[in-house]
């Protein structure tokens, strides 16, 4: 094995990351796609709290963005860690698809109508499980009770394997403009042990089907850490990726966490790559992405200098939540659909977990709410340190701030020796070197976390 420091390129600047500290930071610890983390929310959170804080978001006016869950998958990939139903039986879409609309009616007599839609995003599962009427049936309800801002970003997670050219036609014609394409990886050996064949000539294909219908993004998901992949395949990988000029691509670590979804347990631990392995491909992809004209965006996202997003990036307005990184930043999430989570009026609101328990829910009474929290002025300061740290890697100093985080500073100095955070009189900045070690640098706000919580999946 390959022992020697990795030194990748970060923006320009050249830095060096050895084994021993990779060895030191490489523990369990959240992606901080909410913070707080959803393990941490409350059970005694309701529809009647969700409703409470819908409320308040109305008050404040905020712009929307709009989730819905498609859970289906005819099959379940060994990495998956979404909330899924596998099963190939298509007659289960159109009773949810009914419920999902119940939803829709409910929730939208609580939100103010002149309040913009500026998002919406279908995500699974897989959203193209729903034929091409019941795509249309779901956007149609939606577009009947609100109003979509002029350039709204409406998005759909699309898998190539199950997705027709009429459902790409389909969706352009209901206004989607942007889709992502599950990938992970080209190599056959990966793809057999991942639970997902793929070919390049059907990703191809519907990548091009998708530009020629008008979508103005047209993106790719990437998995590295998965069994039997190694730096020689992954490299392969990325070079056919960049074939296919995608605008932006997510490079998501693969969490292995068999103790939360049992069907990791078909993978072999021994099959997989080590935390060094895993960075050196990690590495590999940053200076590979960035040489052919992309921006590393942050965490575990590319895009073109000339995107949208890479714009948002270097003006500072550039946000993060459970869809990854996006350029609306203000808006109040409303998501629907089973496990769907909110965020409104201070608040985050999850529906049930379970399919059958979500449909029966709303049968009853419209709503599915089953947890979610209130956040404190507490959360909600640490929320936005820990936004700051992810999307802008830079936190301002004052005396208030010096005083509240009094701790937090002292608990970053070990950071600052090991290169991965600059502390300066006026701020903190995480350093190119820390760009790789950002949810290290979210765990020391994090009011909730315990020495030695093993439910996360390692951050290397």
């Amino acid at each position: 094995m390959d022992l020697k420091p990795l030194q990748p390129a970060i923006d320009g600047q050249r830095v060096v990351i050895t084994r021993e500290l990779v060895e030191k930071y490489n523990r369990p610890g959240p992606r901080y796609t909410s913070y707080p983390t959803a393990p941490n929310w409350p059970k005694d959170f309701g529809p009647e709290d969700f409703e409470r804080h819908l409320q308040a978001g109305n008050k404040k006016g905020s712009p929307l963005s709009l989730y819905f869950h498609i859970p289906f998958c005819e099959e379940r990939c060994t990495f998956c860690a979404c909330s899924v139903v596998a099963t190939k039986r298509h007659e289960m879409a159109e009773p949810y698809l009914q419920t999902l609309l119940q939803e829709i009616d409910q929730t939208a007599g609580l939100v103010d109508k002149k309040r913009p839609v500026q998002q919406l995003h279908l995500g699974g599962g897989t959203p193209t499980y729903f034929s091409s009427a019941q795509l249309e049936k779901l956007v149609r309800h939606v577009q009947k009770y609100f109003s979509f801002s002029d350039d709204a970003e409406i998005s759909i997670e699309i898998d190539p394997r199950v997705t027709s050219d009429e459902q790409i036609q389909t969706l352009s014609r209901l206004g989607f403009n942007r889709t992502s394409l599950g990938l992970q990886d080209f190599d056959p050996e990966v793809q057999q042990e991942a639970g997902r064949i793929q070919s390049e000539e059907e990703t191809r294909l519907i990548m091009e089907t998708a530009r020629e219908c008008g979508f103005k993004s047209v993106n790719i998901d990437l998995v590295y850490g998965l069994p039997k992949q190694t730096p020689e395949k992954f490299r392969a990988t990325l070079k056919k990726v960049l074939d296919l000029n995608p605008d932006r691509i997510a490079l998501f670590n693969f969490a292995y966490v068999p103790w939360m979804h049992a069907h990791q347990r078909k993978i072999d631990e021994k099959d997989l790559p080590d935390g060094w392995t895993k960075l050196r491909m990690f590495c590999e992809a940053i200076e590979t992405f960035q040489n052919a004209g992309f921006d590393f965006i942050g965490l575990d996202h590319f895009a073109k200098r000339d995107d949208e997003l890479s714009r948002a990036r270097r003006n500072g307005t550039m946000y993060r939540n459970f869809q990854g990184y996006t350029t609306k930043a203000d808006c109040d999430l409303i998501g629907m659909g089973v496990t769907s989570i909110s965020f409104t009026g201070g608040a985050f609101a999850q529906n049930a977990k379970k399919l059958k328990t979500y449909e029966e829910k709303i049968a009853a009474t419209g709503r599915a709410t089953e947890h979610g929290m209130s956040l404190s002025e507490d959360d909600l300061l640490r929320q936005k340190i820990i936004h700051e740290i992810f999307c802008h890697q830079r936190l301002e100093r004052s005396e208030t701030f010096d005083l509240y985080f009094e701790k937090e500073i002292f608990a970053l100095k070990p950071l600052a020796e090991d290169g991965i955070v600059q502390i300066t009189p006026k701020e903190i900045l995480i350093t190119p070197l820390g760009r790789f070690f950002l949810r290290n640098v979210g765990m020391v706000f994090d009011a909730y976390l315990k020495a030695g919580d093993g439910k996360f999946s390692r951050t290397v």
